[in-house]
């Protein structure tokens, strides 16, 4: 697993607003709206620890096909 980096967040972020292009069986704009929300969410984490545990979250969601949602 890869540290948490600036860079690695976004590129997760962009990756799942990317994929979310593709939806075919949810509302594009809930889940965009969604992706944002979490951001943001987690935006106020400080423990190095925290932030490398919601990055692998975010990746294994994206590794699942939008956790089904296609």
């Amino acid at each position: 697993m890869a540290a948490w980096s600036r860079e690695a967040v976004l590129s997760l972020y962009r990756a799942l607003l990317r994929r979310g292009r593709a939806l075919r069986y949810t509302d594009r704009d809930f889940y965009v709206a969604a992706v944002r929300r979490e951001f943001r969410r987690q935006q106020a984490l400080e423990r190095p620890e925290d932030k490398e545990r919601q990055l692998a979250k975010g990746r294994a969601f994206l590794r699942s096909e939008l956790g089904g949602l296609r």
